[in-house]
């Protein structure tokens, strides 16, 4: 059997902490960055502002047409809860490097899946990766949270 350990990338944290320069695949070529197809070209507006009370108090289109596309672009934007997203964010990829792999995005060291901890999935060898780790991470009302929602203590 073929040696695909290439599929396994190690945490950009890990990376970084024992090398001087990205390796090769993490650099984009120039084509590639004259193509415009970084993440930073899809990236949305700036938050867009509702006024509640307008939206409430009139029949107003501008602010219900707001409402509509923060929805389909956000999800959700209730402040608060936005604020403790990200603030339990910021606190996971803070803990130290052994506890973020306790929710590890690969089963038993090897086996892919999207939620958790990471990288993306590795499917060619000469595939560009991008210089992040991430955290993925679902979670359905009702239902038995997989053991991230515990490490994020949401």
């Amino acid at each position: 059997m073929a040696d695909e350990s290439w599929r396994l990338p190690n945490s950009v944290q890990q990376l970084a902490a024992n090398m001087q320069e990205p390796p090769s695949q993490y650099l984009l070529r120039e084509q590639e960055l004259l193509g415009g197809n970084l993440a930073g070209a899809e990236m949305p507006e700036p938050i867009t502002t509702i006024d509640l009370g307008l939206l409430s108090s009139s029949n107003d289109p501008e602010e219900a047409a707001k409402l509509r596309s923060v929805l389909k672009t956000w999800g959700f934007f209730q402040t608060s809860m936005m604020d403790s997203v990200m603030a339990a964010s910021r606190e996971f990829f803070h803990l130290p490097l052994e506890e973020k792999k306790k929710c590890s995005n690969l089963i038993d060291g090897k086996h892919f899946q999207v939620e958790g901890y990471g990288n993306d999935q590795v499917r060619t060898q000469d595939q560009r990766l991008d210089w992040s780790d991430r955290l993925h991470h679902e979670h359905y009302a009702g239902g038995q949270g997989p053991r991230i929602a515990d490490a994020l203590k949401i």
